[in-house]
């Protein structure tokens, strides 16, 4: 906003929590630069006011030469010499008339050789003066008036792109003029709208440095001073996890629980969900978070800006279906089963699972309603009888096997002894998929 690099300090500065309505003072920042600034500038702008209309000037006499040369000079010089070829025509009329009479005396012997000879050169004398005037028209229709004419075209040319280069000298300077002007008004700064004013403390990413927001502080341009949030109108930002940010859309249900607020809970909506992951520092470079935001459709006294709040987003509702603990599910190549109880044994029954809410999935086959199913699979998987794997899934069952050694040392950590744990399949309940997030 001002020519110093380092901001513009604050000179005053309306206090953290008070409520202001549209137009009130929020903000007057220093504007002294700014007015000295102006100042050389209204002289720069005066300086190529006067120089644009002296270009303009230069030009409009141009054209004036251009039309006076065209209408008059030339006019003026040709007229000249046809009048200096009629004196000759009738110079060369009366020597030839002298010339024929003292032929005529001659003959009788009353003009000598001498004068006759005299007579004749009067004539050419006549005919050459003659012949140089036409010529001098001719040279005047055919070159003269064609090299005026380009020459004071070339100068209407040459002072008219001169004017306009001036006059849009004068323009940027009068439109820097504007800026500053438009800058020095901005220096004080009133509030839009209603709220309540909030300070825009901030961390500088690039050097680390914290901004405190108070008098005397400088700011750079576009940086915010104060938020003026609007307790009826506020939302909480969210970061969802890739592989839950599929099943979150714009326009779903959600929760909104505040910390603090002892089990509230309010109602809201998705409003908008980010297209981009959200940048992250190096330390979860492999983690990637979609910022997603929840408008509150409730309002409450207890919403306040900058607080925590744990949100759910219902993003799938299927009622009345199929649904056991993610437990019971067993993958086994590119099947996936549940270890049902038949009466006499553990059976391995092939299911097709649906969505999941990280604590039950949807079973859209394979079971029915009241199976009980083991939720220690992996335990009991050496008894139960499996179909035999390619050996392309036996490879990839040993890339893996680490990972589900480990799994299955610590269930039998957590275990007693060497028995099915079952759980009913019910539909008592719907399946619901969440993503649950924390924000502010």
């Amino acid at each position: 906003q001002a020519t110093d690099p380092a901001g513009v300090a604050i000179l005053r500065i309306v206090p953290e929590g008070t409520e202001v309505e549209e137009g009130d003072f929020l903000v007057e920042l220093d504007s002294s630069a700014l007015l000295s600034e102006r100042t050389l500038q209204q002289v720069k702008v005066n300086t190529a006011q006067a120089v644009a209309v002296e270009a303009k000037n230069k030009h409009e006499t141009a054209k004036i030469a251009l039309e006076e040369s065209v209408n008059g000079t030339y006019v003026e010089e040709r007229q000249t010499i046809l009048s200096e070829i009629f004196v000759k025509e009738e110079d060369l009329s009366r020597a030839e008339d002298y010339l024929a009479y003292s032929q005529r005396l001659a003959g009788k012997g009353y003009v000598n050789e001498l004068q006759l000879q005299a007579d004749r050169f009067a004539v050419e004398k006549s005919r050459n003066e003659l012949a140089a005037q036409k010529t001098k028209l001719r040279v005047l229709d055919e070159y003269t008036k064609a090299k005026e004419v380009k020459t004071l075209e070339s100068d209407v040319i040459i002072t008219k792109a001169k004017w306009e280069s001036d006059q849009s000298s004068y323009e940027l300077e009068t439109a820097r003029l504007a800026t500053i002007e438009d800058q020095i008004k901005k220096c004080l700064i009133t509030s839009p709208q209603a709220g309540i004013v909030k300070y825009a403390h901030g961390q500088d990413r690039r050097d680390n440095n914290s901004f405190v927001v108070e008098e005397g502080a400088k700011v750079r341009e576009r940086q915010v001073i104060i938020r003026l949030p609007d307790p009826t109108m506020m939302e909480v930002a969210v970061e969802i996890n890739e592989s839950l940010i599929q099943y979150v859309k714009a326009g779903m249900p959600a929760s909104v629980s505040l910390v603090g607020s002892e089990g509230a809970v309010l109602r809201g909506r998705v409003r908008a969900v980010n297209q981009y992951a959200a940048p992250s520092n190096w330390r979860r470079a492999n983690v990637k978070e979609y910022k997603a935001f929840i408008a509150i459709d409730e309002s409450s006294e207890d919403v306040k800006t900058g607080m925590t709040a744990s949100v759910t987003v219902s993003s799938i509702f299927e009622p009345d279906v199929l649904q056991t603990p993610v437990e019971a599910i067993y993958a086994h190549g590119d099947a996936k089963y549940c270890f049902v109880d038949r009466g006499d044994g553990l059976v391995a029954q092939r299911v097709e699972c649906g969505p999941t809410n990280d604590r039950y999935i949807v079973v859209q086959s394979g079971l029915e309603e009241a199976d009980e199913v083991a939720i220690n699979p992996r335990r009991l998987a050496d008894g139960i009888d499996l179909p035999d794997l390619s050996p392309e899934q036996t490879q990839q069952a040993v890339n893996t096997g680490a990972a589900g050694r480990g799994l299955r040392k610590a269930l039998a950590a957590s275990e007693t002894e060497v028995k099915p744990q079952a759980a009913a399949v019910s539909t008592e309940a719907s399946a619901e998929t969440n993503a649950s997030a924390a924000g502010g």
